[in-house]
């Protein structure tokens, strides 16, 4: 069979990489200023309602932080279920209706002389495990927590550069930001929502939108006393 002009055009340009049938979304529109950036961000990051997340920090002690996460965003009711690596050591974590709830090893257990499997740290708790990870476990939930950014990003920044670029193969616009002399980046994509944010030596990174996620706090009954 004699081949169409088409087909021999589609098919020197499959060589070349074109032709797909797919197209990669475009980078999304660069926003005015902060305002326009949280309102755009902040809309699109309710409509997906959830993601994936990877964080990386260093603490003020040090210790190297490195979390993977699923977060449920719901305005004030943000929740999240994380798996967290501190200096090395992993431990289970969720925040649930204002709540942070850590999940103890054997070892805990024992010290704590306790057959419950989660306890409550916070972040000027007087508890051991309060002591050690409380604060650092709460400025990472405000980090992971991208509708706090936004909200951050409207009430105080600054856009002072934008660009449209590629992040690891996704179309993006890039933001450097001012916020009340804090410096921040943020990547959208073109859906406006976040891909990447650097901000107070933290790197967050988001994907898997709009994935079916579901987190629900430790029942009462195994849940103790960290004291």
């Amino acid at each position: 069979m004699r081949a169409t002009g088409f087909t021999v055009v589609c098919t020197a340009l499959l060589l070349l990489g074109g032709c797909s049938g797919e197209e990669k979304p475009a980078a999304p529109p660069v926003a005015a200023d902060a305002a326009q950036l949280a309102s755009a961000a902040g809309a699109s990051t309710q409509k997906a309602k959830s993601s994936k997340i990877a964080l990386e920090t260093t603490a003020e002690d040090g210790r190297k932080v490195v979390v993977t996460s699923s977060g449920l965003y719901e305005g004030a009711n943000s929740k999240f279920s994380m798996v967290a690596e501190i200096a090395g050591e992993k431990r289970d974590l969720i925040y649930a209706d204002g709540v942070l709830y850590y999940h103890l090893s054997d070892a805990q257990v024992r010290e704590l002389k306790t057959d419950k499997e989660w306890v409550k740290i916070t972040a000027g708790g007087k508890d051991a495990l309060s002591a050690a990870n409380g604060a650092l476990m709460a400025g990472v939930v405000e980090k992971l927590d991208p509708t706090r950014t936004i909200e951050r990003i409207s009430k105080s920044g600054k856009v002072t550069k934008s660009e449209q670029t590629d992040l690891n193969g996704t179309a993006t616009t890039h933001y450097v930001l001012d916020l009340g002399g804090a410096p921040a980046e943020v990547w959208l994509d073109g859906d406006q929502r976040p891909v990447q944010v650097t901000m107070d030596k933290a790197t967050v990174k988001y994907d898997s939108w709009a994935s079916d996620v579901v987190i629900i706090a430790p029942p009462p009954e195994a849940i103790g006393d960290s004291r």
